[in-house]
């Protein structure tokens, strides 16, 4: 019983965790299919976001430098610096985006600047203005074409030399300013308040299971998953994805987007710069990478020495592959409770079945006991039988017989002597009656066992059992007698023989 119990339960307990473990991964795989589509909607929406606000401020920008009132000031009529003043705290106000709006004459020095600072507007007085003539975006800026904008790296904002506290990350936005001989007489900027941004995509990324990042174009933290890794090249730490992940950082310039599988993470990115109207669409690219190993050391620069691709800026997604699995706990909680839900049910089935097959076996061993022991008492009976009917057959022929051949005998004898006739005649009548006699006695121990099975087999006996059974019936038969051995064991000839004799009789 025991055995056909564990049995049954071993099996359907492995059917059922594998049913289990099916039903998991499935939904492991659909989980991580999930994830990744959320990601990548994340990343387009962050993107256009991006792309939205920069053109918006490129906008801005060009239109303030349209102005008539800066056409008039950069031609020398100084008195429009109050107008321009005015315009740029109105427009200041307004948006609510815009940290500082200045005017850099062409040695680099500032001769306008409007702050908005908490919500307020604060028009800066000449003796606080600073020169920005060592900027690097000063430089830059001045070798732009009439029209042209150029976007610094995302970085924080520097005040007298020394970056700003509590931290201001900014963005400028600077386009030349001629005169009408088409003389550069300064710039004109504009210095986009980057917390907002980064508070906005933030907010659209909360509500994504997995990690969000924003990393400049030299793989510099400017959004970590934690603030204390961001501005790392700025704030004098080591921290930034170029280090962190070098290897998928490598993978990444080759790509405006793409997805990569390195250190158990699938990341997944856009790029895109501030100047650019809309990110190139290419052919995204997809790299699996292995753990990342060595990370690759390299002198933190500092805002002065930014590259050119610094004002690149990378959107970055990752999930991690045990979120999925994670995401997926509560089914598999559920699974394992049904599961022994089952199992329980499982077993008791099992208990049962095993037990009535034990039962049923048990009564079908006793039945083939019953039938053997049945089976043996029949042989036993017949051949008590066959044993008694030898015997029977055995007096009948040898004693009974041999004392009718006896009396007949003496009664023939005496039927030769001297004897009337009327003792004669009821002497052929007694002697008669003693052949009849002899004949029925002969017949009937051949009919309860005939000599000749035991004497000369089964073949011979069959014949005289015919031979007999026409004559007394006048029933003509034809028999095929086929043996296939010259001697068939006594028990199986007595049980032939009693069929045939049993059969021909009935």
């Amino acid at each position: 019983m025991i055995p056909r119990f564990l049995c049954a339960f071993l099996v359907a307990g492995a059917v059922l965790l594998a049913i289990v473990g099916t039903l998991y991964f499935q939904e492991v795989h659909h989980q991580q299919r999930i994830l990744q589509e959320q990601a990548e909607a994340v990343l387009a929406v962050e993107h256009e976001v991006l792309s939205r606000e920069f053109h918006a401020v490129r906008s801005d920008l060009l239109y303030l430098a349209r102005q008539a009132a800066l056409r008039r000031y950069v031609s020398g009529e100084q008195q429009q610096a109050a107008v321009l003043e005015r315009e740029y705290a109105n427009f200041a106000a307004e948006k609510g985006i815009y940290d500082q709006i200045r005017y850099l004459n062409a040695e680099g020095q500032e001769r306008i600047r409007v702050n908005w600072r908490d919500g307020e507007v604060h028009v800066v007085p000449p003796e606080q203005l600073q020169a920005k003539a060592t900027r690097y975006y000063y430089r830059q800026a001045m070798l732009l074409d009439s029209g042209q904008v150029l976007v610094s790296p995302f970085d924080l904002n520097v005040e007298r030399g020394a970056i700003e506290r509590p931290l201001k990350p900014v963005i400028r936005f600077l386009t030349p300013i001629d005169d009408e001989t088409g003389t550069r007489q300064g710039l004109l900027v504009l210095n986009y308040l980057g917390a907002r941004l980064l508070e906005e995509l933030a907010e659209i990324s909360s509500r994504f299971a997995g990690e969000t990042i924003l990393v400049n174009g030299t793989g510099e933290y400017l959004q970590a998953t934690d603030s204390s890794r961001d501005w790392g090249w700025m704030l004098g730490h080591d921290a930034s994805f170029r280090r962190d992940f070098p290897n998928a950082w490598s993978q990444m310039q080759h790509a405006p987007q793409g997805r990569i599988e390195t250190a158990g993470k699938l990341l997944l990115f856009r790029r895109l710069h501030p100047a650019e109207r809309q990110l190139p669409e290419g052919d995204s690219f997809q790299a699996t990478l292995p753990e990342e190993t060595s990370p690759v050391r390299t002198e933190q620069a500092g805002a002065e020495t930014l590259g050119e691709n610094a004002g690149t800026l990378f959107l970055i997604a990752y999930v991690p592959r045990g979120l999925a699995t994670a995401r997926s706990q509560k089914l598999l909680r559920q699974l394992l409770l049904l599961y022994g839900g089952t199992m329980f049910f499982v077993f008791l089935l099992s208990l049962y079945w095993a037990r009535s097959s034990a039962i049923h076996a048990q009564q079908e061993r006793r039945l083939a006991e019953s039938e053997a022991r049945l089976r043996q008492l029949s042989s036993r009976l017949l051949a008590a039988q066959e044993a008694e009917r030898r015997n029977l057959s055995r007096d009948l022929h040898d004693e009974l017989g041999q004392q009718v051949t006896a009396i007949s005998l003496d009664l023939k004898s005496a039927a030769r002597g001297d004897v009337g006739p009327q003792s004669a005649t009821r002497l052929e009548h007694a002697i008669a009656a003693t052949k009849q006699l002899l004949d029925s006695l002969h017949t009937i121990a051949t009919r309860v066992r005939p000599s000749v099975l035991d004497d000369l087999g089964l073949r011979d006996a069959v014949k005289s059992f015919l031979a007999d059974f026409q004559v007394r019936t006048e029933v003509v038969v034809h028999a095929r007698l086929n043996f296939e051995r010259p001697q068939v064991p006594p028990l199986i000839g007595e049980n032939v023989y009693r069929i045939l004799q049993e059969a021909l009789t009935n």
